[in-house]
């Protein structure tokens, strides 16, 4: 028995070859958005945890005695510890400006009972782009990743 000439070998098989390719192509697009979407949550969520990181660096040498800004203390410097956290944010390949960053020596914390102590407090505001292309004509960019951390200083 002969095959119907509309299946798969037999007389018109490559015209499904050819849809296939064509619903392939039709599909391929959305898969690499898909694709480049996962990895830039990633690189997000990768950043996200740098800049915590760099926070809680920064806050705990702010609050050291060697680094109160003080008259007493004149090698202490708020530049000193903004530079601090930038130095480890550009080990993991993220560049801060130093006007994204704000220390705050000065920050009162309640210990209990009523009382409060003065703690330091650093604050990280970071624009980070999207990879995807076309990216700039959406609505969301970017993203603000803003990251805090405070210690009790020690001084």
């Amino acid at each position: 028995m002969k095959p119907a000439p509309d299946t798969i070998g037999g007389k018109h098989g490559g015209s499904e070859r050819g849809a296939v390719l064509v619903e392939f192509a039709m599909v391929l697009p959305l898969l690499a958005l898909l694709f480049l979407t996962i990895i830039d949550l990633g690189l997000v969520i990768h950043e996200n945890q740098v800049l915590q990181n760099a926070v809680r660096e920064g806050a705990h040498f702010s609050s050291l005695p060697s680094s109160w800004i003080d008259q007493r203390n004149p090698v202490a410097s708020e530049a000193a510890i903004k530079q601090r956290v930038t130095d480890y944010c550009l080990e993991e390949g993220i560049v801060l400006n130093t006007a994204d960053i704000t220390v705050d020596q000065q920050y009162p914390i309640n210990v209990g009972g009523g009382l409060t102590a003065l703690a330091s407090e650093v604050l990280v505001s970071y624009d980070r782009p999207f990879l995807i292309p076309g990216a700039p004509l959406l609505p969301f960019a970017r993203v603000r990743l803003t990251k805090r951390a405070v210690f009790r200083n020690l001084y």
